[in-house]
């Protein structure tokens, strides 16, 4: 059973939906293993297994709120960013990537970054500033009041999107495959998927600041 005839605006909702759901933790989960390779990988690099999920856990102090305990294809995008962003063991001097580029620029919490590239070549700034606008965007879409968006906000948050992808090293085909989806895509299971999950999101889910 197909769903039909969506209001421009509910089908807009459900397409980003669909990248925040889908395509985040994809392009997160391949930045954490990149940086964890880029920082460990001459030792050990990230294999998934449960020897270097200790070690991740061993860097964070021995103590995290990501799930080491399983697999990092099953942490969500809020586990991600607290194995990216919010990670001590890729932190300089110190402090956590958030604390060191993000919180310095002071942005208002429903705003987005203008730029995600770091203006002096800093790839460790342009890769927090990449990763916190998909948190942004992630919050965004999750704090809507209904289940619509209009053409211009669509727009403008499958840019950002893209921008971040593009700025963390990771194709932007799948975002574009999403954005010529029709409502023949979107059968009335996954629609009731979507808001489901968007439920949640609304009802109590803490989002990271």
């Amino acid at each position: 059973m197909v769903r039909l005839e969506f209001r421009d605006e509910e089908l807009n909702f459900f397409k980003f939906a669909k990248i925040v759901r889908n395509e985040f933790p994809k392009a997160l989960r391949q930045t954490f293993k990149f940086m964890w390779d880029n920082n460990f990988g001459p030792g050990q690099p990230w294999d998934d297994s449960e020897v270097v999920r200790r070690s991740f856990l061993a860097k964070e102090g021995g103590r995290t709120e990501v799930p080491t305990d399983k697999s990092y294809k099953e942490w969500d995008c809020t586990a991600l960013f607290k194995a990216t962003i919010y990670a001590q063991c890729f932190a300089i001097h110190h402090r956590t990537l958030h604390d060191l580029y993000v919180n310095r620029r002071g942005l208002p919490r429903d705003s987005f970054h203008t730029c995600v590239v770091s203006t002096s070549g800093n790839n460790a700034e342009t890769f927090a500033l990449a990763i916190d606008q998909l948190r942004r965007l992630r919050n965004f879409h999750s704090h809507l009041a209904s289940d619509e968006m209009d053409k211009t906000t669509f727009d403008q948050c499958v840019q950002h999107a893209k921008e971040a992808f593009k700025a963390l090293g990771v194709k932007t085909d799948s975002i574009d495959e999403v954005g010529r989806l029709t409502e023949s895509h979107f059968p009335t299971k996954e629609v009731a998927k979507l808001e489901r999950q968007n439920r949640l999101m609304r009802g109590g889910i803490v989002l990271l600041k």
